[in-house]
């Protein structure tokens, strides 16, 4: 595919044969991890923020805290894809960021919840990132680049998960949850200069001037109101008429969108790629292990910081800062597992290591669910799930890689990207449903009993087992330097 960038500078290049790692194709990938990879801060300080935000507001929605970034995410994810096929990644990164940044100020100086819903809605606009990073990884890095960097860019979660609980400790325990959000802003900053200086602009890889308004908002919104649903299923009641008519609505969207897509002649999406068996187990399976990988910790995060409050809250009460002391163990491993998995990804049956994580970070919180009383069982607990996690977040991109086509990457890492904002709004919906089936209401804020943290961590369970079948259906897969070597690279 040819670049149709009218920089020179930027341009797409042939990759020599055997080209290696060079100076701009590292600061490329810091580029992309950075922004990446702040959306796991974003999380893993919105977490340990949920306890300070719900106690300062008196709220029992605090849930939505972190779901409407969910939401928001889910709405924009087609739109995403396509203006970045059409127009350049890059471009489409640049304008996310900055929307990310406005959002964490309005977040920050919020006087009310529903405020601080404002800001965290508006901030989710920036959610959407990875579904531009990978396949931005497989544009511009020759062919047999593209497994390791791909797989380095999911495992640097690693990194950041052990760094950010240090992290949201200081802020939370020193200046509460809006120091957390005034961080996020200052960081997202930084991402919007990383990539505006190191990244450059990718091919184009559609090509007609049409774009399907009406499928993208059909299907957005589908998805966005499935979302909304499945958060206030908990308070509405599951069998309640309300809930199922939002259910119904969602899934009314989605069938609308199949038929609109049907018709259009510059439809957003590619749903022919699906009928491919490699292409709709691997999204699937990696969106279910995904989900589960990025939001089970919240259930060991929530246990840590809520307070022990005996016949009314099973929490340990820690400060932040400690419950980061103790955390430093298992995201430490996660870091060393998915760094070694992302090492050995070129040249191994991805799917072997696949197969292994998810299955390994099921029993993790199978054991969680289990064995919680105290620091010492939650560590080793969550040490084996660590373990598997690191595994799944190396090699997911890498699956993607291996069933699409240069052309379809963007399609295929999209996919995957809104599939597992979906995954885990369910996921985040069963957790707190899972918590809030043995609460208990203090001055309007809901405290959580200790069942209500086994089934919460066995959520994180199922959500794997149900990975774990769907991806022992994935066939062998293609290997990217088998494709010409190498297609252009733009660096």
């Amino acid at each position: 595919m040819t670049s149709t960038s009218a920089s020179p500078s930027l341009d797409a290049a042939p990759a020599p044969h055997g080209q290696k790692w060079t100076p701009r194709l590292v600061g490329v990938l810091i580029a992309l991890i950075w922004p990446t990879q702040l959306l796991v801060t974003v999380g893993i300080l919105g977490s340990n923020a949920t306890a300070d935000v719900a106690q300062s507001f008196h709220t029992t929605q605090v849930a939505w805290f972190s779901l409407i970034v969910t939401l928001v995410s889910a709405l924009l994810s087609p739109f995403v894809i396509k203006l970045g096929d059409l127009y350049g990644k890059k471009r489409i990164m640049l304008g996310m960021i900055a929307l990310g940044v406005v959002g964490d100020v309005i977040a920050a100086t919020a006087g009310s919840f529903e405020m601080v819903l404002v800001g965290r809605g508006l901030a989710a606009c920036y959610g959407p990132f990875p579904a531009l990073a990978f396949p931005a990884v497989r544009d511009i890095f020759p062919g047999r680049l593209v497994k390791s960097a791909s797989g380095i860019l999911g495992s640097s979660l690693g990194l950041v998960a052990l760094g950010s609980p240090f992290l949201a400790g200081w802020l939370i325990d020193d200046w509460g949850y809006k120091g957390a959000m005034w961080f996020l802003a200052g960081a997202t900053t930084v991402s919007f200069v990383l990539v505006a200086t190191l990244v450059p602009e990718t091919p184009k890889h559609a090509f007609d001037s049409g774009f399907d308004w009406l499928g993208g908002l059909v299907l957005g919104s589908g998805l966005a109101v499935l979302v909304y649903a499945v958060g206030q299923g908990q308070s509405w009641g599951w069998g309640s008429v309300k809930t199922l008519a939002w259910l119904a609505a969602g899934a009314a969207a989605l069938a609308g969108f199949l038929l609109v897509e049907r018709a259009s002649s510059h439809p957003i999406l590619d749903l022919g790629v699906l009928r491919r068996r490699a292409v709709a187990t691997t999204v699937v399976s990696g969106a279910l292990a995904q989900a589960a990988a990025y939001t089970a910790p919240v259930v060991a995060i929530l246990l840590a910081l809520y307070p022990h409050i005996p016949g009314v809250s099973a929490g340990f009460g820690w400060t932040a800062q400690h419950s980061a002391t103790v955390g430093v163990t298992w995201n430490l491993l996660l870091f060393v597992t998915g760094l070694v998995a992302s090492r050995f990804l070129r040249g191994v049956d991805t799917r072997l290591i696949w197969w292994a994580g998810v299955a390994t970070m099921g029993l993790g919180y199978l054991l969680a669910g289990l064995h919680h009383d105290g620091a010492v069982q939650l560590t080793w607990t969550m040490c084996v799930a660590s373990l598997g996690s690191g595994l799944v977040v190396a090699a997911a991109p890498v699956l993607v890689v291996g069933a699409v086509s240069p052309d379809e990457q963007g399609l295929g890492s999209g996919m995957l990207t809104m599939l597992t904002h979906v995954f885990g709004a369910m996921f985040g919906a069963a957790m707190f449903a899972a918590l809030a089936a043995d609460s208990t209401v203090l001055e309007g804020t809901a405290f959580y009993g200790d069942s209500g943290y086994t089934w919460a961590f066995w959520v994180g369970a199922l959500f794997s087992a149900v990975a774990l079948a769907v991806g022992l259906l994935i066939p062998p897969l293609r290997e990217p330097e088998e494709e010409a070597e190498e297609a252009p690279s733009a660096v």
